[in-house]
């Protein structure tokens, strides 16, 4: 019997995936590195740029598809000055997932801080999410801020 290439397969020898019979819709295919893998959740990060962050004001963050907001993180682009800075970060429906501060105190390039949403943190297809930021420092330092969603 002849020995036939995949890549000479024509459509209707082609196969699904591994597992694609019992995975959740939305899943992808996770490599391990050792000649297997795993469906999972689907999972991405959405970073954006906070300009000044001594100045109150609101973000708009779009959300293309449906998950829950697992993480909120920023890292400082320098050290502030006046007070800490308070971010409140809210679902489409205004309702608040909890609030990240930034310490001013002993603060500088590259602090991280963290939330981890526990309520209204559930999103649907094309939602957004509002992030306020507070105002309190008086010097003008950039903030990134990094979103974590896992798919649904």
């Amino acid at each position: 019997m002849p020995t036939v290439e995949h890549s000479a397969l024509t459509t209707g020898e082609l196969h699904e995936p591994k597992g694609a019979d019992t995975a959740t819709s939305g899943e992808i295919y996770v490599a391990d590195g050792l000649g297997s893998g795993s469906w999972v959740g689907r999972s991405d990060t959405f970073t954006v740029l906070i300009h000044d962050i001594s100045s109150s004001g609101d973000t708009y963050i779009p959300i293309p598809y449906a998950g829950t907001v697992t993480k909120v993180q920023t890292v400082l682009g320098g050290a502030i000055a006046g007070s800490d800075v308070v971010f409140t970060v809210y679902n489409s429906a205004a309702a608040s997932m909890g609030t990240l501060t930034i310490t001013q105190s002993g603060s500088a390039a590259g602090d991280v801080d963290t939330l981890a949403p526990s309520s209204n943190n559930t999103l649907t297809a094309s939602d957004w999410i509002k992030v306020n930021c507070d105002g309190g420092a008086t010097s003008h330092v950039d903030t990134v801020l990094v979103i974590c969603v896992d798919g649904s």
